[in-house]
């Protein structure tokens, strides 16, 4: 075998200048064109993991058993360093290969090759050398999965702190939520009674005051404030409402039926405005709700979004199932609700409208509250949908 070698590389003029330098580094040498014998000095065997001195064929039975890949890519054998230099010709120099064995082995080496001419130019075999560099490689691969590993815990825990921010924030506006409640509690169980009766009694006597005929030119002033005194109590109603806190008594029914008896008057609101309102019902079972407060609340939000919208606009309150969810909402085509108003919604008092009271959505949100429903919104340039989505009861009685 090493006079097989030893002749390739005296015919190549190799042998006097080139392989001193390659011999204590791992080179092998193919001894003919065809690559059937490839002869490795003993750096190179053990690389391979083959005896010293022993030929590897890499397309004769029986093949390396082993896999080379370069950049992640499994190589084909007329693609390796030797064979292009022996059947192509080329020089290849600093190329990284991986050789994975079956049970798992890797090892990594920059592999450089030549091919032998004969004094005619003539190519008759190749030599190729390689440095190991599998220690570094795997060191390297040790690194960068240590760093990566780090960098989802670091991920994972910067995710879990902005949760938990997240919570904080939520469980902060709940408090003042409810703190704000508390106080509106207080001030309802003192103002209910105590204002309403004399504003009854004020009411009673401008009815009075209004059917003196002598007082008939000014039964446009005495209309108007009845009307405030109307509007003031309306506002004490919401008061009472809002802070009301005592289990809402609740019976099953068809939300749709009683989402229908009410669209007459939705009706007539949107038409008196310019606007239209429209109903989609879908298919769903019976639900547990108090009608007094669902009306309340379909009021608020169908008022809601008839005043967000432009002349010509329509609201759609649709119902519908969404997995254990039976869904109402109510979709207006205004110009949608600036993202530091969507945060503050529901809070008491909070209103964009000039002549608001802020107690609208909190009291829809006290309804929802007492429904174990919840309510979402999205918003954006086209519109405003409101969501509110209520439990589907365990045992529902589906519709006739």
């Amino acid at each position: 075998m090493l006079d097989s070698v030893v002749r390739v590389l005296k015919q190549s003029n190799m042998l006097s200048y080139k392989l001193p330098e390659l011999m204590p580094g791992g080179f092998f040498v193919a001894t003919d064109v065809t690559c059937r014998e490839i002869v490795h000095n003993p750096v190179s065997a053990r690389f391979y993991r083959i005896e010293a001195w022993k030929s590897l064929s890499s397309s004769s039975s029986p093949p390396p058993q082993f896999k080379v890949y370069r950049d992640g890519r499994l190589v084909k054998p007329e693609e390796l360093p030797i064979q292009r230099a022996t059947w192509l010709g080329e020089e290849v120099t600093g190329e990284e290969y991986e050789l994975i064995w079956p049970d798992g082995i890797s090892k990594v080496g920059i592999f450089n090759a030549s091919p032998l001419r004969n004094d005619s130019g003539e190519i008759i075999g190749s030599i190729c050398t390689f440095d190991d560099v599998t220690q570094i490689v795997h060191m390297k691969r040790e690194l960068n999965a240590h760093r990566l590993h780090l960098q989802r815990m670091v991920e994972e825990r910067t995710e879990e702190l902005k949760r938990e921010f997240e919570k904080r924030e939520t469980m902060e506006r709940e408090v003042a939520k409810l703190e704000r409640l508390n106080v509106i509690g207080q001030l309802a169980a003192g103002l209910g009674h105590e204002v309403r009766n004399p504003l009854t009694t004020i009411r009673g006597f401008l009815q009075m005051l209004q059917s003196k005929t002598d007082l008939h030119t000014y039964k446009g002033h005495f209309d108007l404030m009845i009307e405030e005194l109307d509007r003031t109590n309306s506002i004490i109603t919401d008061f009472l409402s809002l802070a009301k806190n005592k289990p809402t008594e609740l019976k099953r029914q068809c939300l749709n039926k009683l989402l229908a008896n009410l669209f007459p008057l939705l009706e007539a609101d949107a038409y008196t405005q310019g606007k239209k309102c429209v109903f989609e019902p879908g298919d769903l079972p019976n639900l547990d709700i108090n009608t007094n407060e669902i009306i309340q609340l379909v009021l608020n939000f169908a008022r809601n979004g008839l005043e967000a919208m432009p002349l010509d606009g329509c609201l759609t309150i649709n119902t519908f199932m969404e997995g254990q969810n039976i869904v109402l909402s109510f979709k207006d085509e205004g110009t949608g609700i600036k993202l530091e108003d969507v945060l503050k919604l529901g809070i008491s008092f909070f209103t964009t409208k000039e002549n608001g009271t802020g107690l609208g959505l909190p009291m829809c949100y006290s309804i929802a509250d007492r429904h174990n429903a919840q309510i979402e919104l999205t918003t954006g340039p086209d519109g405003t949908t409101f969501f509110v989505r209520f439990p589907k009861p365990l045992e529902v009685k589906t519709n006739p």
